[in-house]
């Protein structure tokens, strides 16, 4: 039997099909990626200026750092320590492995330049715009990856500098916005929830963050939730 096509093969025009224009694939995810973090970055700005960051480091973080999950994660558990910190943001970004070598088969063969390029910035959402615009067969996924990125950092840069100023006078539980966050990357994943093995991954994480909201210190919820979750995934056999 002949070899069943990959999702990067997919994805590539077949002859005589035309490309779109590189500026249709360029721009075509900027509104998506806008709504992606609607409210997160200036609770961020806001949340570290409140623990003691100054607005000018508070930017500088997000300049530098460029992870959602991980900057939320600090400013949430640095009154536990920096031991907690650590644990938390390491647990967080070891999911860029699998992530980044999903989208390096999608993706296809990148002259070393362009792949340090879209490396720079890999983040929860960038990541399911680019997976779900593979699965629709969009062509040039670099191009849809890059504009995905530069539309989340420009955003996330503007909206902590937002929050940074409104600082002590932004109280997100106050205003219910402590809960856009969980509502956003749960938006993210129901779109890419497909088939059986994905619905045991995302109903057995649901389940393990319970248990460790229930049972484990605050700074361990997540990350062992998370690492929990992915192992037993790992063991279920494929269908």
């Amino acid at each position: 039997p002949s070899p069943q096509p990959s999702t990067a093969d997919l994805a590539r025009p077949s002859a005589g099909e035309r490309r779109p224009k590189p500026s249709t694939t360029f721009y075509a995810p900027l509104h998506k990626a806008v709504l992606q973090r609607p409210l997160d970055p200036e609770v961020y700005g806001a949340l570290a200026v409140q623990v003691g960051f100054s607005p000018w480091l508070t930017v500088l973080s997000s300049l530098l750092i460029v992870s959602g999950s991980g900057q939320l994660a600090m400013v949430g558990l640095l009154p536990f320590g920096v031991g907690p910190v650590l644990a938390a943001t390491t647990g967080l970004a070891l999911r860029h492995l699998p992530m980044s070598m999903n989208l390096a088969g999608l993706i296809g063969f990148q002259p070393w330049w362009r792949r340090v390029q879209l490396a720079w910035v890999l983040v929860d959402e960038s990541y399911g715009l680019t997976v779900a615009a593979a699965e629709r067969g969009l062509p040039d996924l670099a191009a849809y990856k890059s504009a995905s990125d530069l539309t989340l950092y420009s955003n996330w840069l503007v909206s902590t500098s937002i929050g940074a100023w409104l600082g002590t006078s932004l109280d997100p539980e106050r205003f219910g916005l402590d809960v856009v966050i969980p509502l956003v990357f749960a938006g993210l994943a129901a779109a890419l929830i497909k088939g059986w093995r994905r619905w045991s991954a995302a109903g057995l994480a649901l389940l393990m963050t319970i248990g460790a909201v229930l049972w484990l210190p605050t700074a361990w919820q997540v990350t062992s939730a998370a690492t929990a979750a992915a192992l037993a995934v790992s063991l279920l056999p494929e269908r």
